[in-house]
């Protein structure tokens, strides 16, 4: 099965793409360096004419569509921006993957509620309270209503380590702690990380069954971003009186976020026969990897 990844540098794409070997990869992103061993292609997914001309090209199984711009304060301040990375390039591809039969994966977010009600199912109603938010259930709706095969995954609060990737929260927050910095965490925001390997490992299995439809994948730890952050701590004895709560409210974000957010996973479970990892579990594998005790020699 060949399966092509857009947002090759991502978090997401680089941890699809490092999986080489249990399937033929392509990748493709805005830059013209290579992310991986795998074939990678230079491309605008705004252009729709390289869109089609590059599936044309690699004749894919899958298209799996990681590329976004998830910095949702930004997408609030420049929507025409936000409009041109999150919607116009899934309608590309929505096009260019009928027009080759391929199958599209659509990855979207917990943003798409309003955060009043969680853990959510794909059956509760959306109700976003931000630009970024509308833009993702309008790309949903965009590969849902477009293609023939279609999946949307939802998911959330994405952690791991992936080599030369951004900083995620808990990096993000592992280094911060190593330094004895002071962090405010929001004790009024709830979701469930979700391992970033595990999250790969479910957009393949989801294409291996050959499944169609809505999906939730978030772990199975539902806590707030300060609980995370003082599991965190305990897991590599840190210091966590350096962790001070605050209330989202105090922190004076552009764009709103859903409080009590949260994916409810059983219809993933009930396709894959399995459970996503729990918080605990993803910290125990990524302490494995190779190239986090390289790079993290001090938490190995």
């Amino acid at each position: 099965m060949k399966i092509l990844v857009t947002g090759a540098h991502g978090f997401l794409g680089r941890s699809l793409l490092d999986l080489v070997g249990e399937m033929e990869w392509v990748g493709c992103g805005r830059s013209a360096e290579s992310v991986s061993p795998c074939p990678y292609f230079q491309i605008d997914l705004q252009n729709s004419d390289a869109v089609t001309e590059l599936l044309e090209e690699v004749r894919p199984d899958w298209v799996i569509n990681t590329a976004a711009l998830t910095n949702v304060d930004q997408c609030e301040e420049d929507r025409d921006l936000a409009r041109q990375v999150n919607l116009d390039p899934v309608g590309h591809l929505v096009s260019a993957c009928k027009r080759v039969d391929a199958g599209l994966v659509q990855l979207s977010t917990d943003y798409v509620f309003d955060g009043d009600g969680g853990p959510y199912t794909e059956k509760d109603e959306p109700n976003p309270l931000s630009h970024y938010g509308r833009l993702k259930l309008d790309g949903e709706q965009l590969v849902l209503e477009g293609s023939a095969r279609a999946i949307v995954v939802r998911t959330l609060w994405l952690y791991g380590y992936v080599p030369q990737a951004h900083p995620n929260f808990v990096t993000w927050a592992l280094g911060a702690l190593h330094r004895n910095d002071h962090l405010k965490i929001f004790d009024d925001q709830w979701g469930n990380p979700t391992y970033i390997h595990d999250l790969a490992r479910s957009l393949i299995e989801l294409c291996s069954h050959n499944a169609r439809g809505l999906f939730h994948m978030g772990g199975v730890t539902f806590m707030t971003r300060y609980d995370l952050a003082l599991e965190l701590a305990g897991f590599f004895d840190l210091d966590a009186g350096l962790i001070e709560p605050i209330a989202t409210r105090a922190a004076g974000l552009k764009a709103k976020r859903p409080l009590r957010s949260g994916l409810s996973t059983d219809a993933l479970e009930a396709e894959l026969e399995r459970r996503p990892l729990s918080f605990t579990e993803g910290l125990e594998h990524m302490v494995r990897q190779e190239s986090f005790r390289r790079d993290f020699p001090h938490f190995s």
